[in-house]
């Protein structure tokens, strides 16, 4: 269900990036990479064939929260999955957040699967 689906995982930490690549990859996705959110957006307004987005929160310069609400106004049908320790915190008002769901890291390959089928059911 999920194969030759385009994600784009949006994460500071390249070790971060490579680690949810390869369980995507093995899954037949198509992966794509950006750094900070500012690239994100960049990519989302470029790539129309994009699936999905596995947003991380803490980034330096316009975090994910800042970065989702963006790309929601561009494109609100794309969906946009934290993943992350801080939207896990009793702190973070997941009421009003425009994420369409959540991952706590460390990810968990079958949880990101699972989650990436429920969201992309075609």
């Amino acid at each position: 269900m999920t194969a030759n689906k385009h994600i784009l995982v949006v994460d500071d930490l390249k070790v971060n990036f490579l680690l949810i690549k390869a369980m995507l990859l093995r899954n037949g996705m198509l992966v794509s990479w950006a750094e900070n959110g500012y690239e994100a957006i960049e990519i989302v307004k470029k790539e129309t064939n994009l699936s999905a987005i596995l947003m991380d929160y803490n980034m330096p310069g316009i975090d994910g929260l800042e970065t989702t609400l963006i790309i929601k106004k561009l494109r609100p049908d794309l969906k946009v999955i934290s993943h992350s320790t801080f939207t896990d915190t009793s702190s973070f008002d997941r009421s009003n957040a425009p994420f369409d769901d959540y991952l706590s890291k460390p990810i968990d390959c079958n949880q990101l699967i699972s989650l990436l089928q429920k969201h992309l059911k075609q």
